[in-house]
């Protein structure tokens, strides 16, 4: 995926637009805007565990800002490229979404379809609003516990939204399809950068705390396991079956 800066990033919207129908004007809306802004000193960190007792620059603000306004750029940038989560997660669609990169300075991605990582380009797409939030939340837990790994990052939507189902890999998902949600892996206890195998690979404490960053950054739904004894106010966090090594994580739609 191409880094871009805001010099470069207001250019390649441009011209987006003069390519696609609709945009600026009463038509529909672009179908996809593929970019995620980051700045250079955000670029050039190379994603890999932290160093127990080191100092992480933060908090970062990972915001949505309007590409091209700001008189100081923030560390990272998500870019405000109108971003519509269309119907419901288990029926719905994306209107320009944008890719989450496949590794950052706080995680990895992870292919449950492939078992191993990175995770494909098409399984990596959300709202504007959905990668801001999860870049944030990231990055707060890990200045919080400088000895964690990266966090390991599974699913959100395809390109367009839509059905995400078994033929995509796994289990599949009944929802996913309009830009809203992601699996989180809980960390594991021997800080690999991998999916637990069980329960019992599971760092409890650091899964608890992920989840609470979730729901204090608002978080609609935080789906937990059956058995993996994570918690939560009830209202959001929410124990269903298949979720013992993942936490799913679900932004409330913010029409425009």
């Amino acid at each position: 995926m191409r880094i871009l800066t805001k010099t470069t990033c207001a250019p390649l919207l441009a011209a987006a637009c003069l390519l696609a129908s609709g945009c600026g004007g009463d038509g529909e809306p672009l179908e996809r805007v593929r970019v995620l802004q980051v700045a250079p000193q955000f670029a050039t960190r190379a994603p890999g565990p932290a160093v127990a007792g080191a100092r992480l620059t933060g908090p970062l603000r990972a915001s949505l800002t309007t590409v091209g306004a700001g008189s100081v750029a923030p560390m990272m940038q998500v870019p405000d490229v109108g971003s519509i989560a269309i119907g419901a997660p288990n029926r719905g669609r994306l209107v320009n979404g944008l890719q989450l990169p496949e590794s950052g300075p706080d995680w990895v991605t992870w292919d449950v379809g492939t078992g191993a990582s990175p995770s494909r380009p098409d399984r990596r797409w959300g709202t504007d609003r959905l990668l801001a939030f999860l870049i944030a939340v990231l990055h707060d837990y890990r200045v919080a516990n400088p000895g964690a790994p990266p966090v390991v990052i599974g699913d959100l939507s395809r390109p367009y939204g839509g059905p995400f189902g078994s033929e995509a890999g796994g289990l599949g998902h009944v929802s996913h399809q309009n830009g809203l949600d992601v699996d989180v892996l809980y960390p594991r206890a021997d800080h690999q950068p991998l999916p637990p195998n069980g329960v019992h690979e599971v760092d409890r404490p650091l899964a608890q705390d992920l989840v609470n960053r979730f729901v204090a950054r608002g978080a609609q739904f935080a789906f937990v396991g059956l058995h993996i004894g994570i918690g939560g106010p009830p209202a959001i966090v929410q124990r269903i079956a298949h979720h013992d090594g993942h936490v799913h994580v679900r932004i409330a739609n913010a029409r425009r």
